[in-house]
């Protein structure tokens, strides 16, 4: 039997070196906090960061006040860049001046393309850079050339001198002789007098042969505009049109922005459906027509107001069926619906 006294077994092993039980822990007391806690600091920090943003708006004001009324910031210059001698840059300038003297950092571009595009269509694209502190300049890239053009046309025939307009005039000039006592008597014999000789002057040849139309030559650009400043392109087909009674000028919209896509539309779904080229086009605005010259010297009449793949469809449906490759035909009229119409060659409808 042990002579030393035996430890009881303890229930609670504390981490720190005494192990005694913990203290508790009071409870908390929420402390009232006085609203002007500290003095009046926080309305000097108040008044210190209103300062702040009162002088940051009034530096920002003066700022935009200096940018928007400034003369340092007026457009003074506007320049077009020329890519090819083609583009007449004084012409477009003289149109976009009425924008000088506008402040250049709150100036839309959206006014410089508005403006090309109403007056200038022939230009395809726009670039509108700003280079402060006053020059704009503008870059263009024009419509492409698809074709080359042929127009002609013949001038209206002054109207004949009628009986009328024979008596008005003798009487005019008898009037007028009467009014001066000198001139009681005419001095020259008005040729006008014989009726022989009004007859011969005034009456026309009935059997005088119709004028010969006057051919012209430009370029087609893809919005149907007449281009006199190039030379004509051997590798493009030619557009030909008949039946104008004044001559084209230089940048005129000979064909209309609609038909011009309806011919680029028409073309692609031939050569897509047929596989064959087409070598010109002859368009006739008054009927609203166009006529496709394809291989062979042949002709395919189609009509501006009906859908040309319907058209073109009904003739790669009958073409090879009905043997139409081996004829010679002049023409083929696709014009009337669910109809094929053809003319042999030096016929009676080859006309």
């Amino acid at each position: 039997m042990p002579f030393w006294k035996k430890t009881p077994k303890r229930l609670y092993y504390p981490v720190k070196s005494s192990w005694y039980t913990r203290p508790r822990r009071k409870p908390s007391v929420k402390r009232q906090t006085k609203f002007f806690k500290g003095g009046f600091s926080w309305l000097k920090k108040l008044a210190k960061k209103s300062l702040y943003i009162v002088i940051a708006t009034g530096v920002l004001a003066l700022l935009i006040i200096f940018f928007a009324f400034s003369s340092y910031f007026s457009i003074k210059k506007i320049e077009v860049i020329r890519q090819t001698f083609n583009v007449d840059s004084a012409s477009i300038e003289n149109q976009l001046n009425k924008y000088i003297g506008k402040n250049i950092i709150f100036f839309s571009r959206s006014n410089i393309y508005k403006t090309i595009q109403d007056k200038f269509p022939e230009f395809a694209n726009v670039k509108v850079h700003k280079i402060l502190p006053s020059t704009i300049s503008i870059e263009l890239e024009s419509q492409p050339i698809i074709a080359n053009l042929k127009a002609y046309y013949i001038l209206p025939e002054p109207e004949p001198v009628t009986d009328e307009s024979y008596t008005e005039l003798n009487k005019a000039i008898e009037e007028l002789a009467g009014t001066d006592p000198n001139l009681n008597k005419p001095s020259i014999e008005n040729p006008l007098a014989d009726k022989k000789v009004t007859e011969t002057a005034f009456t026309l040849d009935e059997n005088r042969k119709p004028p010969e139309p006057i051919e012209q030559k430009c370029l087609l650009n893809q919005v149907g505009q007449a281009i006199f400043d190039q030379e004509e392109n051997l590798e493009l087909m030619t557009i030909s049109i008949r039946g104008l009674t004044q001559p084209i000028v230089d940048r005129e919209q000979v064909i209309p922005t609609d038909h011009m896509e309806y011919m680029l539309g028409a073309l692609q779904y031939y050569k897509n459906v047929m596989g064959l080229d087409i070598l010109g086009i002859e368009y006739l605005p008054i009927e609203r027509e166009m006529h496709l010259k394809t291989a062979n010297n042949l002709f395919l009449w189609i009509s501006l107001e009906r859908d040309y793949k319907e058209q073109i469809d009904k003739l790669h449906t009958i073409y090879e069926a009905a043997e139409l490759n081996k004829e010679d035909l002049a023409y083929i009229d696709l014009r009337i619906k669910e109809k094929v119409i053809y003319c042999p060659r030096n016929s009676s409808c080859d006309k």
